[in-house]
């Protein structure tokens, strides 16, 4: 197993290496949220605190949280300002995150250790995303931690366990907020595990403390700062804004109704409307007070979109997110000359594909593009296979069916919060969950054929 765990890290190291040799430029390392994360980082590593520079100054970061700046406060604070330290870093995270995520799989199937070790290392979203400043790196690194504890947990309920995982939980939470509203869900869903598990009542309140104890510990000052100077019990003031802006539009064009960019100027003209019904400003003070009211202006408009609509929306841009090959995210793709996704027009997902596709003049782009999506089908298609045969093999006999709920739950979780937003990045810690399924189908295939010889 030892060799097996070796050979998966330096495999995953070489191809990220590969990659990075080949493909990272310093120029693509400062487009789009990667400089501002940079900034941030290079504030924390001469300040010491959460904080970004402006022309005024420093000032406090109330948009993002701290976790994947000080990752880079501390590369920088190594290394000197080198970017590529940070690609490097990353690089080492994600080849350590291929071993965990070897790890995951093995304690569900047998035997699929080496599969999953491999399909990590040749994950072509994890290896893009590692060579970019952004967190899905490091989020994804203490995410598969979190998810190895609660299997472990599930199957061996010790303190030791549940604390591990809802400690890696929360700190991969100060990556990406994505996963803060799992941290409040999975705590009503342990009281059900105890209940099933007959737990002794005892037992239980002693684990729910401990499980209360990281996130107090985590989360405790950032809440209190940002009730305390802005009256908010948000953990960031992000939240409205990407509702209304990306939300909204995303779901307006995914059930049908329109292009995004009908669907922006929807959100744009809701906004404006409801600031004149209300006699709302927006704070130049509070960020937070602005961003509880865009969410509200979003509640709205999603309200009058209808719940048969968001569903299709949210159901549509799924599919798209499960089937979007990797490749398209990466630096070296998106320089090629096609046209943009998000402003291709189209109603709906179909409609929008079609245009896509037909628009795309660049004949290598559209190639490696269909290459990338066969493969992302291939994929899905053995998991789901993977899924069903589960199901059908595990559960019945009454094997890991607290696993089974607990990686479903985490599938939809992610579908329910990424939403009609489309990206390769989204699914990322779905990917992990569903290399378990993937490596279960070729595990017992293999199986079969070498008990059929």
């Amino acid at each position: 197993m030892m060799k097996n765990i070796l050979f998966i890290f330096i495999l995953a190291l070489t191809v990220r290496s590969g990659y990075a040799l080949l493909f990272v430029e310093g120029n693509n390392l400062i487009l789009e949220d990667q400089m501002m994360y940079i900034q941030i980082g290079k504030a924390m590593a001469e300040t010491g605190d959460f904080l970004q520079t402006t022309s005024g100054g420093y000032i406090t970061v109330t948009e993002r949280l701290p976790g994947y700046p000080a990752l880079i406060a501390l590369v920088y604070t190594l290394f000197g300002e080198s970017n590529m330290a940070v690609v490097a870093a990353q690089i080492l995270i994600d080849s350590f995150t291929c071993v965990i995520i070897a790890l995951i799989v093995e304690s569900v199937v047998t035997g699929g250790l080496l599969v999953a070790g491999i399909v990590s290392a040749l994950n072509l979203g994890m290896i893009i995303l590692s060579g970019m400043i952004l967190t899905d790196t490091l989020f994804l690194f203490l995410f598969s931690i979190f998810i190895l504890f609660l299997l472990k947990y599930l199957r061996q309920p010790t303190s030791l366990h549940m604390l591990v995982a809802i400690s890696f939980l929360c700190i991969a939470t100060l990556a990406r907020p994505v996963s803060y509203y799992l941290v409040l869900a999975l705590l009503p869903l342990l009281m059900v595990f105890f209940v099933w598990k007959k737990i002794p009542f005892k037992q239980a309140m002693y684990t729910l403390l401990l499980y209360i104890i990281p996130v107090v510990i985590v989360f405790g000052s950032m809440h209190y700062r940002n009730y305390t100077e802005y009256n908010s019990f948000s953990l960031t003031n992000q939240g409205g804004g990407h509702t209304l802006h990306w939300v909204v539009p995303a779901a307006y064009q995914y059930s049908g109704q329109g292009s995004y960019q009908e669907g922006q100027l929807l959100a744009k003209d809701y906004l404006e409307d409801s600031m004149r019904r209300d006699k709302f400003k927006m704070s130049t003070t509070n960020p937070f007070e602005n961003s509880a009211y865009k969410m509200q202006v979003a509640k709205e408009v999603l309200i009058d979109l209808g719940l048969l609509n968001i569903l299709h929306a949210w159901s549509a841009a799924t599919v798209v997110n499960l089937l979007s090959p990797s490749i398209a995210y990466a630096p070296v793709a998106r320089s090629m000359k096609h046209p943009s996704f998000y402003e291709t027009p189209g109603d709906g997902a179909i409609n929008k594909l079609f245009n896509y596709v037909t628009n795309t003049d660049s004949f290598l782009y559209l190639s490696i593009i269909t290459i990338g999506t066969i493969f992302s089908i291939v994929f899905l298609i053995i998991s789901i296979f993977g899924f069903y045969r589960m199901i059908k093999f595990e559960w019945l006999i009454g094997n890991n069916k607290e696993i089974l709920l607990f990686l479903l739950f985490i599938i939809i979780y992610f579908i329910a919060i990424t939403g009609p937003i489309v990206g390769v990045k989204y699914r990322l810690p779905m990917e992990s969950i569903m290399t378990i399924f993937f490596s279960y189908a070729l595990v017992k295939y293999g199986n079969k054929r070498t008990s059929n010889e």
